[in-house]
């Protein structure tokens, strides 16, 4: 409820703005139709949230209404954020000259109209460019990782990622069927999943059916992410586990390790859980940070020294216990890679420390995906990915 009443407040700031910058909108019938599509898009929002009804999958005639109320409610976020500096400005410059008029700048109260006028339409402009970025369909994102002293028996291993898919209110299963198929076209050694895989627990089977397409040679290992933990762990973990007495070729790893071979080459592939798993509350930087090392001593027991050794967790920052541990890749998701960037930049790069793309810490990289689904579709500039990982010596 906290998040409508939220909503709610946005909604009636843009108004207020529109009212002060926009006075035509309502005027006549421009009064009414925004009233009603505003109407329209708190309505999609409050009526799962009191019902249930497609709170976590929305059935296929009510996409469009979804879709439209992400729009509207981005919208009015933007119209609220750049119009309530022009509001203070243009209440300001009235009571200024109301006390004592100052000579009038014709010229400034010309761009400010303009700019009040022009707000709106931006706001609408980007995000409806937002939206159909995020509703698009994922891209095929080919990386190479250059490693030092990698074994020549791993020399063009392939390795196929998909992460943060959010099987639920925007994404299907056949969606990711699709993302599986791309892996299976590329031919890849091996694939992976970065938890956050599902959001809908009641579509658990067709999501388990698609994992289990996969045709890579050494099939897929996954790992858990907060939503599965969030949304239905048993439902999660039995759909796992239904796979793994029918022989499917897909793995859960939860602070556990898998041994393959490869060309006569070892590779020990760790999956760590999610550092907040045992309790929601358990959001601490200090909760997480000691959960990442009871994780790290659970599944980095034992091991060959000349294993490979690839880490798979679903929070980033795990990355520096992988490294000290001596995994020389690990492949992670969670941060969506901010959804927003420009020029290659996330606008929100401040909020993780590895948020989209490599790093590297002496000779261990660490891959961040900007993540193949969504559970909010909104994207410009951090496309959803297919990830298809490459090996090579440095």
């Amino acid at each position: 409820m906290g998040r409508l009443l939220v909503l709610l407040f946005v909604y009636l700031s843009a108004y207020l703005v529109l009212r002060r910058l926009w006075p035509g909108v309502i005027r006549g019938w421009r009064h009414g139709v925004l009233l009603g599509l505003m109407g329209l898009s708190f309505a999609a929002w409050l009526v799962p949230a009191l019902t249930g009804y497609g709170l976590h999958h929305t059935p296929p005639l009510l996409v469009p209404v979804k879709l439209f109320a992400v729009s509207w409610s981005i919208a009015s976020l933007l119209v609220m954020l750049l119009g309530l500096p022009l509001l203070g400005m243009s209440l300001w410059g009235a009571r200024r000259r109301q006390s004592t008029p100052p000579p009038v700048n014709l010229e400034r109260r010309g761009l400010l109209v303009k700019a009040g006028q022009a707000m709106p339409v931006l706001a609408v402009s980007a995000s409806s460019v937002g939206v159909a970025g995020g509703s698009l369909g994922f891209t095929v994102r080919e990386v190479e990782v250059k490693l030092r002293g990698l074994p020549a028996a791993l020399e063009g291993f392939r390795i196929g990622q998909i992460t943060d898919v959010h099987v639920g209110p925007f994404i299907s299963p056949e969606y990711l069927r699709g993302a599986v198929d791309a892996m299976n076209a590329a031919g890849v050694d091996l694939q992976v999943m970065t938890g956050d895989l599902i959001d809908d627990v009641g579509q658990v089977d067709a999501t388990m059916a698609a994992l289990a397409s996969n045709t890579a040679r050494h099939g897929m290992l996954a790992v858990l992410g907060n939503h599965e933990h969030w949304r239905g762990l048993e439902e999660v973990l039995g759909g796992y586990e239904a796979l793994a007495r029918r022989n499917a070729p897909v793995r859960l790893l939860v602070d556990e390790t898998q041994v393959l071979e490869h060309a006569g080459q070892r590779i020990r592939v760790v999956g760590v859980d999610y550092p907040m798993s045992r309790s929601r509350s358990g959001r601490s930087q200090r909760v997480r940070d000691e959960r990442m090392k009871e994780s790290a001593e659970a599944s980095f027991q034992g091991g060959d020294p000349d294993d490979f050794v690839l880490c798979l967790s679903h929070h980033p920052d795990f990355f520096s216990h992988a490294a000290q541990r001596g995994a020389r890749l690990t492949l992670a998701g969670h941060t969506h890679g901010g959804q927003v960037a420009f020029l290659g930049i996330p606008l929100f790069g401040f909020a993780f420390k590895h948020m989209l793309g490599r790093y590297r810490f002496r000779d261990s990289h660490l891959y961040v995906s900007g993540g193949t689904g969504h559970w909010l579709p909104f994207r410009i500039g951090v496309p959803p990915e297919v990830t298809l990982l490459t090996l090579r010596g440095a």
